[in-house]
């Protein structure tokens, strides 16, 4: 998200070349990717802690 604002900011600028939406879109996707695969990894760590033991 912040890399969006800051990209959106930026844009307003009047001194400010054309910016590089593709950059801004890839950096944001791969950003997506890899807090999905964090929070995948965090649940197979979890899983892994808590298998075997009683509620």
């Amino acid at each position: 998200m912040e890399l969006r604002g800051a990209f959106d900011a930026a844009a307003g600028e009047w001194w400010q070349g054309a910016l590089p939406q593709e950059r801004v879109v890839r950096a944001e996707q791969t950003g997506h990717r890899t807090l999905a695969a964090t929070v995948r990894h965090q649940e197979v760590c979890r899983s892994a802690t808590t298998e075997g033991t009683r509620p």
